[in-house]
């Protein structure tokens, strides 16, 4: 799957969610006509968010979907350090709670997203695949992306097997101690 976001001169290509069904074909997530008005975030790393099919009645409304109250830098740029500075913020939807950064080749996108455990792989030097720069924690005040050029990703949200790791060591450990102590004893 790839995502562009651009400048267009109509809104002609077929919407991917229409009647509550999803098109797996090109399509367009998002067309709007006035300044920085995409709605870069959760879209941009594939977890389109469900949104509301608006009533069947004569006047066509569609509700924007319950907003979290956490944000997040939301911005799409080209070029090595095109992040730094970037004051944009999108509010988070319900389920919504990290922020992501991830690169692919010199462009970078970065909006909320539903986890950091899919935060993989995580980018390296010289890494031409698509990689995750930053992921971390959604707050309520400002975004949690350090846009720095430096790789942050946090451990919140994510399954980590360390600390089992370490107790069973542990009691692996103590039950050797047991039974080398019962032998010397008895």
């Amino acid at each position: 799957m790839n995502y562009t976001a651009r400048c267009s001169g109509t809104c002609g290509t077929e919407m991917c969610r229409t009647n509550s069904s999803v098109s797996t074909q090109h399509c367009t997530l998002d067309c709007c006509d006035s300044p920085l008005c995409l709605k870069l975030n959760a879209s941009s790393y594939g977890d389109v968010p469900h949104t509301t099919v608006p009533p069947t009645t004569t006047t066509t409304t569609t509700r924007a979907p319950p907003r979290n109250g956490k944000v997040c830098a939301a911005f799409s740029c080209h070029g090595d350090g095109c992040f730094k500075g970037k004051k944009i913020v999108a509010r988070c939807i319900v389920g919504y709670d990290f922020c992501e950064m991830k690169k692919t080749g010199l462009n970078y996108m970065a909006g909320c997203s539903r986890a950091c455990k899919a935060a993989k792989p995580v980018c390296a030097g010289g890494m031409k695949a698509a990689c995750y720069q930053e992921c971390c924690p959604a707050t309520l005040k400002a975004s949690c992306l350090r846009l720095d050029g430096k790789v942050h990703i946090s451990s919140a949200g994510q399954v980590t097997l360390a600390p089992l790791l370490k107790l069973m060591a542990c009691g692996v450990v103590l039950l050797l101690n047991y039974r080398v102590s019962a032998s010397l004893w008895g």
